[in-house]
């Protein structure tokens, strides 16, 4: 199953705005599990909290902040006209938080040179049970997936994780996001990561996202 709704137009009327709302799913071969997207809503405000309080997100999300801050937080990114908060599923399990926001109109843009329809991602996973590479590779791909299927003129898609973070650069490399260069944000050092469609599909889709025979070709 392959659902996609994720805001391809980029127009601030087009934006999903029904919290809760089911926004993109599509089923991983490689962990036979359904990754899915939903528009995050309030009653997802104590897992959120609990997840930020985590010491593995909060060392690099420095966001162990109380419940009232964070449906505040929350609140802004619904209202930004370029940022999609979501809460990322494992068939019934909510295991992650993640922002795709489209790169060009987000502060990010000031320190690349964006194109129009470049999307970004911000994520935290935050439930132990989902960690690990096998998990990673399947929902990642999928995520990837399901951002180049929304919009067709999306060629690129950017993270900016704190330059330290080595085992998610570590991880992203392995997906073909590739650190392109350092910089400076006020709050953090940051690396630039980059994917390409081309690259994702001709490498990266095939051996993560696409179910195979025995004999290797696609099913």
């Amino acid at each position: 199953m392959n659902i996609v709704n994720l805001w391809a137009s980029g127009l601030e009327q087009d934006k999903p705005r029904e919290m809760g709302a089911v926004l993109a799913e599509y089923h991983n071969p490689y962990i036979n599990k359904r990754f899915s997207l939903k528009l995050i809503e309030r009653t997802d405000l104590a897992r959120f909290c609990r997840w930020m309080n985590d010491p593995r997100v909060e060392e690099f999300w420095q966001q162990a902040w109380s419940e009232e801050k964070q449906w505040q937080y929350l609140s802004e990114k619904l209202a930004d006209a370029h940022t999609l908060p979501l809460i990322g599923y494992l068939d019934e399990q909510p295991f992650a938080y993640l922002e795709v926001y489209w790169a060009a109109k987000d502060k990010l843009a000031q320190h690349y040179d964006a194109a129009p329809y470049d999307r970004g991602i911000h994520l935290l996973v935050g439930e132990q049970s989902c960690r690990g590479p096998e998990n990673f590779r399947g929902w990642m791909s999928s995520l990837s997936h399901l951002i180049y299927q929304s919009q067709p003129q999306t060629q690129r898609i950017v993270l900016e994780p704190r330059a330290d973070n080595a085992r998610l650069m570590m991880r992203m490399a392995e997906l073909g996001y590739h650190s392109q260069f350092e910089f400076d944000f006020p709050h953090k050092r940051a690396a630039l990561l980059m994917g390409t469609r081309a690259h994702f599909y001709e490498q990266i889709f095939t051996a993560f996202g696409e179910r195979k025979s025995p004999s290797g070709h696609l099913a």
